[in-house]
C-alpha cells in the first residue's frame, strides 16, 4: 500500500472517543482476531474475483482498520498487496499530493483514515457497507456521521514518487448525517438523513462532531468539520446545521478552505478559514492566507486577514488540526 514511505507506526493515532453512540444491529458474532482477519481477507479476495469493487473495498478497508491499531495481531495492511495487484485500477493513480509537505503531515494524510474502518462491530452495517465513524450528543440532540469506504490510489509527488492506497469515504454511497432528539439519553425522534455536501469529492477525514448554540435560542447548531480529497490535494470544510422546528436539519453555513486549507471553529467561537497560495503552481504554494469570521446579529462577518508561511511545510499544521 505504501512504498518508499517510512511513516506508518502501529497504534500511532488516537482512539475515537465515544465512537458508537447509537448502535447498528450486530452483523456477525465476535471471532478471535486472527480468525476474523482471515475471514475478511477471504471475503475481499472473493469480491475481487467476482469484480465486485464495492464489496472488495468494504472488506479491504475493514482489514486495514483492524490491523493498523490492533496490537494483538502481527498482520498489517501490507498483507493486501496481492489483492491490490489483482485490482489493476488501484495501481493506476490519477490523484496526488505534494511531497514537499512535512513528513508528519504526509503520514497523517495517508494513514489517519484507517481508524474509521477499525471501529467496533456495533457501528457497522455490513449489508449496506456503512460505518458510523463519528457520533456525539449534547444530552438533548444526537448526531452521527455515516460513511462507506472507497479505495483510492494516490501518488506523493517528491524526488522519488511514492504510491499509496487510501480508504476514503465513497461518493457512490455518499456520507450522510444521522441526527435526532433524545430523552433520558435515548433517541425518541430521528430527523431525515442529510447527505454531506463534499462537492463531489471523496471524504477524507472527519473531526469529532460539535454542538454550539450560535443564536442563544437554547437549540444547538451541529458543527461538522471534514477534509474532502481532490485529485490534486484536498480542501477542508466546516458545515453548520440548524435544527428546524425539531423536525429536520438545514445547512445554515458552509466554510471552505481550499488548496489544502483549513476551516475550523476556535474555542472562543471565532471561525478561521485558510488556504494555500503562492507565486508558482499548486504544488509550489508556500504561503497561507487566513481570514477570521465572527457571528453577529444573524450573519458571519469577516474581522481579520493575515498571511503566514504555509502550515503544511512545518510542524505548525498540528496546531491548526488539533487545537
Amino acid at each position: 500500500m505504501i512504498k518508499n514511505i517510512r511513516y506508518f507506526k502501529k497504534g500511532m493515532f488516537f482512539v475515537l472517543a465515544g465512537l458508537v453512540l447509537f448502535s447498528f444491529a450486530l452483523s456477525a458474532q465476535e471471532l478471535p482476531i486472527e480468525e476474523k482477519l482471515a475471514a475478511i481477507y477471504e471475503k475481499a479476495e472473493q469480491a475481487i474475483e467476482q469484480d465486485n469493487k464495492e464489496e472488495a473495498d468494504f472488506w479491504m478497508a475493514r482489514y486495514m482498520g483492524l490491523t493498523s491499531f490492533n496490537l494483538e495481531t502481527e498482520r498489517n495492511f501490507s498483507d493486501l498487496y496481492p489483492l491490490f495487484e489483482k485490482r489493476e485500477d488501484l495501481l493506476k493513480s490519477a490523484a496526488f499530493i505534494s511531497g514537499k509537505y512535512t513528513d508528519s503531515f504526509i503520514e497523517f494524510f495517508l494513514m489517519v483514515t484507517h481508524q474509521f474502518w477499525g471501529i467496533p462491530e456495533e457501528g457497522i452495517k455490513e449489508d449496506l457497507h456503512q460505518f458510523a465513524v463519528r457520533a456525539n450528543s449534547d444530552g438533548k440532540y444526537f448526531a452521527q456521521v455515516v460513511i462507506s469506504p472507497f479505495l483510492e490510489s494516490r501518488t506523493v509527488i517528491k524526488d522519488k514518487n511514492s504510491l499509496a492506497v487510501i480508504p476514503l469515504g465513497s461518493l457512490a454511497n455518499p456520507p450522510f448525517l444521522v441526527s435526532g432528539k433524545l430523552e433520558n439519553n435515548e433517541p425518541v425522534k430521528r430527523f431525515p438523513a442529510f447527505v454531506l455536501d463534499t462537492e463531489q469529492h471523496f471524504l477524507h477525514y472527519v473531526w469529532p462532531i460539535e454542538f454550539h448554540d450560535l443564536d442563544k435560542d437554547n437549540i444547538p447548531e451541529i458543527w461538522i468539520r471534514y477534509n474532502a480529497a481532490w485529485a490534486d490535494g484536498f480542501s477542508q470544510m466546516l458545515d453548520i446545521y440548524k435544527i428546524e422546528d425539531d423536525e429536520k436539519l438545514v445547512l445554515f453555513k458552509k466554510f471552505e478552505g481550499k488548496s489544502e486549507g483549513i476551516a475550523r471553529r476556535l474555542s472562543d467561537g471565532t471561525i478561521e478559514v485558510g488556504e494555500g497560495f503562492g507565486t508558482g503552481a499548486h504544488l509550489d504554494f508556500d504561503q497561507f492566507r487566513i481570514t477570521t469570521w465572527q457571528y453577529k446579529e444573524g450573519i458571519f462577518e469577516k474581522t481579520d486577514e493575515k498571511v503566514i508561511p504555509h502550515i503544511l511545510l512545518s510542524e505548525e499544521w498540528e496546531n491548526y488540526y488539533f487545537e
